[in-house]
Parts: C-alpha cells; structure tokens; sequence
C-alpha cells in the first residue's frame, strides 16, 4: 500500500491532536484512503519532548527549525499548525513553491497573505487546503467551494468567535463581563490575551477568508469594518432582551450585490431577533448562516474551537490532499474575481448615550439625527444605570452606516453628551 508522507509543524494543543488522531485511527483512514498516512518528521520549539510525551517513534524525525521541512527528502505534505504569521508564511510559501501540499489552520495567515498564497500554489503546481481555519470542525468552507459552487452566495452571517459567545452568553444570564471573561480562560476558551478575540480582529481575519473564497478575489482584513465588545455592558444585554426581543451577538457579515461584485464586510456586536437562529447559538459555539440566491438559508453549526474539532478539520484537509495526490487530480487553477469594490448597506442601528440631566438634552439629540434624515424608531431613559449621567437608548430605523457615523460625530461633540458611547446594529 502506498504511504504518503507528511510532515507536522507546531505541537501545541491542535497539533498533538492531529497527530494522536493520524497515529491512533492510521488503520481506518488507511482503508478509507487505500494509502497509508505515514508520520514522517514533527517540528515544535519542543520537539524532542512532544515527541516522547506523544509516544512517536525514533522513525519519526524531529526538528526545531520549520525551514527546515520543504527541504526534507520524500515528504509529500506539510501540515502546518504552528499559529502566527512569519514563520508560518515562510513555511508555507517555500512548501507550496516546491510543489509540496499543504493544510493549515491559520486564518491570520490566510487572511494576510491570499493573493501571495495562491500565487506560490500556482507557481509550484501544489494544493492548498484550510477548511480549520474558519469555525473549527464545521465544515464551511467546503460547502462554500464545492457545496454551493452552481449556486450565487448573496450573504454570509456568522458567529465565528467562540471566546466572545461564551462572554456574551454569560452576560446575557447576568454575569459581568469581566468575570465570564475570567471564566472563558479558565476553561480554557480564552486566551490569556484576549485582544484579538474581544475587538473583532480574529472574527475579521474569518470574514476575510469567507468572503475571498467566495467571491476569488482577495478582501483584505483591513477592508473589514471591525467594531468589538467595547462598551458592550450588562445593562445593554438585559435591555435589549426585556425591551426589544433581542440578543446580542458579535457577528460577522459579508454580503455580495451587484454584476460588478460589490462586497460589505463587517465585524459588530449586532442585536439578533429572538426567533432569529443565530440567537439559540450559545457558550463557545459557532454558527454560520448562508444565504444563496438558490437554496435559500443554509445554517452550519458546531464548536468552532478546541483541540478536537479543529484536529477533525485538519484531518479531513489532509485525507482530501491524499486523494488529490493518489489520483493525480491536478490543483485547480486559482479563478481571479473581479475587482472588490466595497459597498454599504442600509441597517438600524442601537445607540446608547451618558447624558447631563438638563433641560434640552434630549432635543439636541434627537436634532442631530434629525438633520441627516435619520427617523427615530424607539427612544428610552432607563433610570439607575449610571450615576454619572443619564442613560438615553435610542434604536434608529434603516440607515446608511456612513450617514449614521456623521450624526454620532455631532452628537459626540455636545458639552453635555460623555464620549462613552454603545453602538450596535440590529439585524433584521
């Protein structure tokens, strides 16, 4: 039976998996594949240690160096786990340009580097999988490709954060923000810096790599329009399900209109109708609805972290890479898309303000939207909810993001309006 060679790049929580998994269901995939998935070499900073705590073999090579594994004889595939974005980008791009297949799980990566990545595919006629890299173990971005490839994806909304769904879960049952923070690191959801996950930038590098495999042309990350959990409060989970039937969700949106592609993209705490599907999505879990112009609403749902889903992703890359290899599939030609053009839609919005008590507060307010066309859907001044002024909630019907951005700027700028502010979008 024919092997095929791989060679494994970072050891840490994903990577172990991944191996444990080739190692302990070898006899399985082998019959599925009819080609042996060999373990050929590890690299981890650690690599002797992880290699004794895994249980591999002397046969098994261990390196140190990732630079190291395109160059190393007989190796079919690299997998590459190590998170980051340098070293992987040199790994990657020198394994793909010497025709070497590889998987990775690196949205940042992919997210950074599309157009370089796709290119060096091309170039070294190798095959390029990442389906770990969005939402875990769901199964997205094959149903994307392939799954959806006769139909047109007009809409993509996802929860695609694991660490703030479980931060908001737990604020939407009273518990401070802080405190199901402290509780997502200590399972183990959170990192120790939580940055990238608690201001979007994570679930930004996801919609980047969505909404580049969709419409085959690279959509920077920079070109997201990102908006995290900041100044998200417990207050505003509490009125938004007592007083608007809602819940708050951090989600992450591309939408596609237009012959000429014209692409929104946002990531933004978004206030979801209880009967919505993405508001039953709860703790560390993630879900993406699809829209297609065809089949309608499609929903995918799992844990979109953790050691075992993302492992079961990577697996199943690999074993697509080992049929592609044993049938000569040729890769397939990268499909240049049009040129993005960026574009926004009309949405209501939810604005949460700290005024001075004064008389004529409100009016001014309330004028400063009125003067750029924008009508007013709800007003409240819940009482309690900050000692250093009063609370106005105002939820606003349809309108464009960039005309709402100039009242917030006009309202911002009254002496007795705080600059502390919450903005959030409803979602229809």
């Amino acid at each position: 039976m024919r092997a095929i060679r791989l060679a494994v790049a970072g050891l840490g929580t994903v990577g172990s998996e991944t191996v444990r998994l080739l190692r302990s269901r070898r006899e399985s995939l082998a019959r599925r594949l009819g080609a042996r998935l060999e373990l050929a070499a590890v690299c981890d900073r650690r690599a002797a240690a992880a290699a004794r705590r895994l249980g591999l073999p002397a046969s098994v090579r261990r390196l140190t160096d990732p630079g190291r594994l395109p160059s190393l004889p007989g190796i079919d595939a690299v997998v590459e786990l190590l998170g980051g974005l340098e070293a992987p980008r040199r790994l990657v791009l020198a394994s793909l340009r010497r025709g070497l297949g590889v998987v990775t799980a690196n949205k940042r990566l992919l997210a950074h580097g599309w157009d370089e990545l796709r290119e060096a595919a091309a170039r070294g006629q190798a095959r390029l999988h990442f389906e770990a890299s969005v939402a875990g173990g769901i199964p997205i971005l094959k149903a994307l490709e392939l799954g959806l490839a006769g139909d047109r994806v007009e809409a993509i909304y996802g929860i695609l954060n694991g660490t703030t769904n479980f931060i908001l879960t737990r604020m939407s049952e009273g518990m401070p923000a802080a405190a199901a923070l402290r509780r997502a690191q200590e399972l183990g959801l959170a990192e120790k810096d939580p940055a990238l996950d608690l201001s979007g930038r994570d679930a930004a590098d996801k919609v980047s790599v969505l909404a580049s495999l969709v419409s085959g042309s690279w959509l920077r990350p920079d070109q997201v329009r990102v908006q995290g959990l900041e100044g998200v409060s417990l207050e505003d989970t509490a009125f938004a399900r007592s007083a608007l039937g809602r819940r708050v969700k951090l989600l992450g949106v591309a939408r596609f209109t237009g012959a000429e592609l014209r692409v929104e993209a946002f990531v933004s705490p978004a206030l979801v109708p209880l009967e919505h599907p993405l508001a039953a999505v709860s703790d560390e879990f993630n879900a993406v609805l699809v829209r297609a112009a065809s089949a309608g609403d499609l929903m995918f749902y799992g844990k979109g972290a953790g050691a075992g889903p993302a492992a079961s992703a990577v697996l199943g890359d690999v074993l697509a890479l080992g049929r592609e290899l044993l049938t000569g599939t040729a890769p397939a030609a990268p499909r240049p898309g049009p040129a993005l053009r960026l574009a926004d839609s009309d949405c209501a919005f939810y604005l949460r303000l700290a005024a001075l008590d004064r008389p004529g507060v409100l009016s001014s307010v309330t004028a400063a939207l009125g003067r750029l066309g924008i009508s007013i859907a709800t007003i409240n001044q819940p009482a309690g909810w900050d000692p250093r002024g009063v609370p106005i909630i105002i939820t606003t019907h349809p309108t464009s993001p960039g005309t709402f951005g100039r009242a917030l700027r006009s309202i911002l700028a009254l002496p007795a309006v705080s600059r502390r502010h919450t903005v959030m979008r409803l979602l229809p």
